[in-house]
């Protein structure tokens, strides 16, 4: 998922200064949620730590607030569901009704009482509905995996019958995403390792670090890149897929999706031992360039853009060049996009256009007609970049959106919020493609 579609799923950026004492971390969340639905910005702002109040101001959060209620509705009630500590903070975690979703607000309360971090994240709770094409017989093994400190859960999804089997390891999105990758009512990973498992193809899914280790991350936020977030962790699942005894060795590809999808031949370079690789919406342009179209195409959902959206897409262009241009120290806080400048810095020095060349195995690029995150031109880019490689397969999918579900009109964000599940033509080429090669 891309940061302007994350903010209204995951509010990706930690929100950090005034103290409030004498008040439980409990009462101190739902304040600050308060605050925030009442349209009192600063109040809420100065509830944040210094630290995190540099990263979002009170212009910004009440942007990224009227998006969200825009495309889920109001908030309408809100109550603590528990809470628990996790590397010094207390996480409170608020179960929030919108008029459209039901998201689940994690919030991060420091020793001295401010609140140091906020993420919305899809509420889980509800029952999964298989998609029609899930086997009736199959086995799941949960297993940890990982690098010391930062050890992560994950599932390996194996068909009936003997192995070993081949298997694809499914790479996330942007945000902080579970195992399933679930974006409010729609779980694509889920969906792709029972379609898979049903081709007699092995899955391994994983909760990102991101999701597990969120409180640890906050700590080290100014030197945060995507090699923590996502690529060594990407090479440790690889290196534990090659041991397990029901999975080929020598058969494991690699699924990115959108951000995994950009960083897939980053991944494969380095692992050197990946059969193929499979790019599913993904991005050949950087986070930085794709966020003003984004931004663009939902502020025109209404049929115009108005002033005060004008001025928003003027101010995160502005912010654009000033990350292409380094005009920002690495650990400065990026306006509008939220994080450090360094994390922005290490996505635009990657070249996975130039990489996807220097790959000699086989290589499937998928796409979706209605996905307004990744749009056409990035996937004419990958056609071009890749138009004498040998083992190149393109596919279009004009109904399907960027989660890979079909829909009909234009695609809207609210969408994600209605249950529906990976296309089946689509998993049945990537387990075709995969069998071929």
């Amino acid at each position: 998922m891309l940061r302007v579609w994350v903010i209204l799923v995951v509010l990706g950026v930690l929100l950090g200064s005034v103290a409030c004492t004498g008040e439980s971390p409990e009462s101190l969340s739902l304040a600050f949620l308060d605050r925030i639905r009442r349209g009192m910005y600063e109040e809420a702002w100065a509830m944040e730590d210094e630290t995190m109040r540099s990263l979002l101001s009170s212009e910004a959060l009440k942007s990224l607030w009227e998006g969200m209620t825009r495309d889920l509705g109001n908030l309408l009630t809100f109550e603590v569901q528990r809470k628990e500590q996790k590397d010094g903070f207390t996480l409170v975690f608020v179960l929030s009704h919108f008029e459209r979703a039901t998201l689940l607000a994690q919030v991060a309360v420091d020793e001295h009482q401010r609140i140091s971090g906020l993420y919305f994240v899809p509420y889980t709770a509800s029952t999964y509905s298989p998609p029609p094409y899930a086997p009736e017989r199959f086995r799941e093994a949960q297993a940890t995996f990982g690098l010391p400190g930062f050890e992560l859960p994950g599932t390996l999804t194996l068909p009936e019958g003997k192995g070993p089997f081949p298997c694809v390891l499914l790479v996330h999105g942007s945000g902080a995403n579970d195992r399933d990758e679930t974006v409010l009512a729609c779980k694509p990973f889920r969906d792709l390792a029972l379609g898979l498992a049903w081709e007699g193809i092995a899955t391994f899914r994983y909760d990102k670090r991101t999701y597990v280790h969120g409180a640890k991350i906050a700590q080290m936020l100014p030197s945060f890149t995507v090699e923590e977030e996502v690529i060594q962790d990407a090479l440790a699942a690889l290196e534990f897929l090659r041991k397990q005894k029901d999975v080929d060795a020598r058969r494991v590809f690699l699924l990115g999706h959108s951000l995994g999808g950009w960083l897939a031949p980053e991944i494969a370079l380095r692992d050197g031992g990946i059969r193929g690789i499979i790019l599913c919406a993904a991005p050949a342009r950087s986070l930085p360039e794709l966020v003003p179209e984004q931004m663009e195409y939902l502020f025109s959902l209404d049929g115009t853009v108005d002033e005060n959206e004008a001025r928003q897409i003027e101010a995160v262009r502005k912010t654009v060049v000033a990350l292409q241009e380094r005009a920002l120290r690495d650990d400065e806080a990026v306006p509008y996009l939220g994080g450090y400048a360094r994390y922005y810095y290490g996505l635009m020095e990657l070249r996975p256009l130039e990489d996807v060349q220097r790959l000699s195995c086989p290589i499937l690029v998928v796409q979706g007609g209605r996905d307004f995150q990744v749009r056409e031109k990035d996937f004419l880019l990958w056609k071009e970049a890749l138009s004498s490689h040998p083992q190149a397969t393109f596919r279009w999918y004009p109904l399907l959106n960027h989660l890979l579900v079909p829909g009909e009109g234009p695609s809207t964000p609210g969408e994600y919020a209605q249950p529906g599940h990976v296309d089946e033509t689509l998993i049945r080429d990537i387990a075709l493609w995969i069998w071929e090669h």
